[in-house]
């Protein structure tokens, strides 16, 4: 009995950024190359825009299934003296290069290679940090200057885990440390709370009970600007004593402040893909209180030039 054999499907990429340089190209890229060239079987696909700026779906063709169209050398040499400047549109005007296919043509900084075009996008991505970082240095300068009516309280949540179910499934912690200090460094609160009914496991000791000392936790937040990590690390916290009848309360009125987004902001990292990686947890309230004098004491760098070169 004949074997029915499937061709393998084709890549796609959701990306351009995810299509490999120098293996894929559109038909319109082949024919647009120095030495311009006829497309073989569809090779891959990738997310686009067509010519109006509606999303679609483009077909890309592999670069060394290509053929050299009938074209000889006189009729290149022929067409490309018709076109204005076309030998400068084919080279890249920041390194020099002279790729095969047509550079990428911009207003600014004339056709560059797709090697600066990415080093373009990521100056520009860079210049971005820069600036929020120069907004999160001053953020935290003004943290750390509130009035004393209302001062800075830095807000930590450690929680007394109890593993998983033979299913897989996280256990809701038993009791969470609820860590608050000053901007002085000293402790303003530490009470151990208790989130689960009084008779089940991993209870630690001295775990207190949830409704009396969430009222004190929040008679004391209510007199602070208070900086946390993360609203969802609060999470647990707030599920654990509304289970035991008790409530979870923060100040409102732009009297909390996340230190996550801060810290990402001033750590101003750009990957070599582009993308802004999320600063690592402190993981104490000490730690994050130090690093929020950091971002404070930090002396703003002077902008990058990413004009055109000359």
């Amino acid at each position: 009995m004949a074997v029915t054999q499937h061709a393998a499907p084709r890549p796609h990429f959701t990306s351009w950024r995810d299509v490999p340089t120098g293996t894929y190209a559109t038909a319109t890229q082949l024919k647009t190359m120095d030495l311009p060239r006829r497309p073989g079987p569809p090779a891959a696909t990738v997310d686009g825009q067509d010519g109006i700026g509606r999303s679609t779906t483009i077909t890309l063709y592999r670069i060394d299934q290509s053929t050299p169209t009938a074209s000889t050398a006189a009729q290149l040499a022929a067409a490309r003296s018709r076109v204005e400047n076309s030998v400068r549109a084919r080279v890249c005007a920041d390194c020099g290069a002279r790729p095969d296919r047509a550079p990428i043509a911009t207003e600014s900084y004339g056709a560059l290679c797709p090697a600066c075009w990415h080093i373009r996008g990521l100056r520009h991505r860079q210049e971005e940090a820069r600036q929020e970082r120069a907004a999160a240095v001053r953020t935290a300068r003004d943290l750390l200057r509130i009035p004393q009516n209302r001062p800075l309280g830095v807000l930590h949540v450690d929680y007394t885990e109890r593993g998983h179910t033979p299913a897989g499934t996280r256990r809701s912690p038993s009791a969470a440390k609820v860590t608050v200090i000053g901007a002085n460094g000293l402790i303003v609160a530490e009470p151990l709370l208790r989130l689960v009914p009084p008779r089940a496991k991993g209870i630690p000791e001295g775990a207190g009970d949830p409704v009396s000392g969430s009222e004190v936790l929040a008679a004391i937040l209510s007199q602070l600007t208070v900086l946390i990590w993360r609203y969802r690390d609060l999470d647990d916290l707030s599920a654990g004593l509304r289970s035991q009848g008790a409530t979870w309360f923060l100040p409102s009125d732009g009297h909390v402040h996340e230190m996550a987004r801060l810290a990402t902001a001033w750590r101003g990292e750009v990957t070599p893909d582009g993308e802004r990686p999320v600063a690592v947890a402190p993981g104490r309230a000490d730690r994050m209180l130090y690093l929020l004098n950091q971002i404070a004491d930090t002396e703003q760098a002077p902008a990058m030039a990413i004009g055109a070169a000359t």
